[in-house]
């Protein structure tokens, strides 16, 4: 792969990132505006992948009993704004992982091409340099 297409993958990354977040705030200032702030809270927690009654009891932060809390809980999933909110919040995340999952790949893609080329260079100076553009790109890459 060239450094053209490289660059060119970069760009496409960054230009999905923005157009996608653009995208997002627009619908979720439109949707969640009327929401309060443990609303909002309630919808994170949720998206997050907690319980109805630990997004409730953290979201509110109350020591009702768990009956109490699962009717509270409840009601607000019947809201939807509520449920509007919340299917916002589970594409934003899956957007984020998207985006996080691409620049994974085009990490792992330059500390390939730098190994390639590392091997390939005489000059000592050069391939010092190699060598610490991948230790700065594994820096990045997680496993």
């Amino acid at each position: 792969m060239t450094l053209k297409s490289i660059d060119n993958r970069k760009a496409s990354v960054s230009k999905l990132k923005k157009t996608q977040d653009r995208n997002l705030a627009i619908e979720q200032s439109f949707y969640t505006t009327k929401l309060t702030e443990k609303q909002k809270k309630f919808v994170s927690l949720i998206a997050g992948d907690l319980s109805l009654i630990e997004a409730y009891e953290q979201a509110y932060e109350t020591s009702s009993t768990k009956k109490v809390m699962s009717i509270s809980a409840n009601a607000l999933m019947k809201n939807p704004k509520i449920l509007r909110a919340i299917e916002l919040k589970k594409v934003e995340h899956q957007a984020s992982k998207t985006i996080a999952l691409e620049q994974q790949k085009l990490h792992m893609h330059l500390a390939n091409e730098l190994m390639e080329l590392s091997k390939k260079v005489e000059d000592e100076k050069i391939r010092l340099r190699i060598l610490e553009m991948l230790f700065e790109i594994s820096k990045k890459i997680t496993y």
